[in-house]
């Protein structure tokens, strides 16, 4: 059956190394990258050479960090090459501060800042963010910058803040009038980096939220910002609870986790997001959030409010309300009488909920709540009991065997003519199972031969690296071909082998998208492209560093995908690291706000 195919670090190394001497430079480049993901220094001169590359997001992000992954060899180059002209200036730049050096870096920036190329201009921007006071010299050359250049100045706001602190206030109050959105959404985050220094301008973010024209995006944004500026939990709670009873369901559920960040039992410590870049994130997210006073009325008539919404038609919404009371601890045990009595909060939510209200000798008297099971995986109850991630479904790959069979021998690398009932998710499924192809998912039709390239911006060791990648999994592969990129930001998804109560193990996989861009709808039709495997490595993902051509191409449309409205949603601002241990009821709701992409009452 074939199958992608496993190496050895040193068979890696080898592979690579003759691939330097491909004739593709792309092909040289991406075997020089992953030889520094490997320690190995031997494609160091393909990667000088890579940090003039055409591509923003392989001259400026991918190349640096692989020089910096070299140590010393590939500092030196770069400081060699910091006094070279054109845009390998800031690409070495970038790679210095790698090493924490900052000699000449900032002078490159602010050079950088004027060039004639938009993504080096917004490259520049965003390393001022990065280094952050160190770049506070360049707070003037990138305000003249960028002050008449419409929504890209949404780019520079985010490092005006970082850099400047409250010296870019008055800046982004002019910012919060601006006439696009991701401009004024871009203010609010810069202004929630800066806490309770921001606190004058609650009014002003407090009217965006209560802007009933303004995009989801914008709103989500303004409550999260409400919660770090604040001037206090009480201010917070009363601004979001004016707005809660008219908002929708994918702003409620928003409002709900923002409450959360206010109750007292809330962790005070940073925490990350899953959806802006990580400099970006560290500085927004590390301003504690405001906290209601849990012996004031605010604290009281918070409660009142989240009781109520623990009988919401929407399932989503009861559990992030859920959520946000769990985080009341023991001052939220006057509810608990509601939370036993509600009725439509389902086992084992209800249980687990009374065990965070309540003090251990009744908490104790709770019933224990059962495992998960339908749909979702069965997993190791120590483990994954509340997660709802996926099992991969069963199919009778024999029941529908001649009929793939006689479909799968048309293949001639061009649109496969689909003619079967077979579900396309199943036949994909079976091609993977008994052919042992690879799959690409991609909205662009019509490709006859896949490139390495990359349209990553960041990574790590396992990701943001070039290459083709695909997946072995008919649902994943089809789940990265029907999302329109243009509609979200991020992308949260896994496969691995979960174990069944039983000790057998099972395929379970996680599908998400950024929150905000879940609710627009983001579905397209799509192809999926069948590959062989034979190039492909496991580095992290399935990766061929080399061209494809593909066995066959497959037209899917959004409504092919059986899980198209089981899809989850990235959280704006994920709450502090997913609770952990203490709340791994609520692992799910933590992660994901919302479970489905369209309302259910369901549990």
């Amino acid at each position: 059956m074939g199958g992608p195919r496993r190496r050895t670090r040193e068979q890696e190394v080898a592979e690579f190394r003759d691939a330097l001497t491909d004739s593709d430079s792309q092909v040289r480049l991406n075997a020089a990258v992953r030889l520094a993901y490997l320690d190995c220094a031997d494609g160091l001169a393909e990667l000088v050479t890579g940090l003039s590359h055409p591509e923003g997001a392989i001259r400026l992000v991918q190349v640096p960090e692989a020089l910096s992954l070299l140590g010393e060899p590939g500092f030196s180059r770069a400081r060699r090459l910091l006094r070279d002209h054109g845009p390998v200036r800031l690409a070495a730049a970038k790679a210095l501060t790698y090493a924490g050096e900052f000699d000449g870096v900032v002078e490159v920036i602010i050079d950088s800042l004027h060039d004639a190329d938009r993504t080096t201009r917004n490259e520049a921007a965003s390393l001022v963010g990065e280094l952050g006071p160190p770049a506070v010299d360049a707070f003037d050359a990138l305000t003249a910058a960028f002050r008449d250049q419409g929504e890209e100045l949404a780019i520079a706001l985010p490092a005006l803040a970082s850099a400047g602190g409250e010296r870019a206030l008055p800046i982004l109050r002019q910012a919060l009038d601006h006439d696009a959105s991701p401009v004024r959404t871009s203010a609010m985050r810069a202004l929630a980096s800066l806490g309770t220094r921001a606190a004058d301008t609650h009014p002003m973010v407090a009217s965006a939220l209560d802007d009933h024209s303004a995009p989801l995006r914008e709103r989500l944004t303004a409550a999260h910002t409400l919660t770090r500026i604040g001037p206090s939990g009480e201010a917070v709670a009363a601004t979001i609870g004016t707005t809660l009873p008219q908002a929708g369901r994918w702003l409620r559920i928003g409002l709900l986790r923002a409450l959360a960040h206010i109750a007292p039992g809330y962790p005070r410590r940073p925490e990350a997001s899953q959806e802006w870049p990580w400099w970006e994130s560290r500085s927004v997210h590390t301003p504690r959030p405001q906290r209601v006073e849990p012996a004031g009325r605010a604290c009281a008539d918070l409660l009142g409010t989240l009781v109520a919404h623990l009988d919401h038609d929407d399932s989503d919404v009861r559990r992030n309300a859920a959520l946000a009371m769990a985080f009341f601890g023991r001052f939220g045990r006057t509810v608990a009488g509601d939370v036993r009595a509600a009725p439509r909060l389902p086992e084992p939510l209800r249980g687990d909920l009374l065990r965070r209200l309540l003090p251990r000798a009744l908490h104790e008297s709770v019933t224990p709540s059962p495992l998960q099971s339908g749909r979702y995986a069965h997993l190791d109850p120590a483990a994954w009991q509340w997660g709802l991630y996926f099992a991969q479904p069963d199919v009778d790959l024999d029941a529908i065997a001649a009929d793939c069979e006689r479909q799968w021998a048309q293949a001639d690398g061009g649109d496969l003519d689909y003619q079967l009932a077979v579900p396309k998710w199943q036949f994909l499924h079976y091609l993977v199972e008994r052919h042992g192809v690879v799959l690409h998912g991609s909205a662009t039709p019509g490709i006859d031969v896949l490139h390495p390239r990359s349209r990553s911006w960041g990574g790590g060791r396992t990701s943001g690296q070039p290459g083709i990648f695909a997946v072995d999994h008919a649902l994943m592969a089809m789940y990265f071909g029907i999302i329109d990129r243009s509609k979200v930001s991020s992308m949260s998804n896994g496969v691995w082998w979960g174990r069944n109560p039983d000790g057998t193990q099972r395929r379970c996989f996680s599908l998400a998208v950024e929150y905000a861009g879940l609710a627009a709808r983001p579905f397209v039709d799509a192809t999926l492209y069948v590959l062989p495997s034979d190039t492909f490595t496991m580095m992290g993902e399935l990766t061929s560093l080399v061209p494809v051509k593909p066995l066959a191409r497959l037209a899917v449309a959004k409504g092919d995908y059986p899980l198209l409205e089981d899809v989850w949603g990235n959280d704006i601002g994920p709450l502090a690291s997913q609770f952990g241990g203490r709340f791994a009821f609520l692992r799910d709701v933590g992660a994901f706000p919302a479970k489905r992409s369209a309302p259910s009452g369901s549990n």
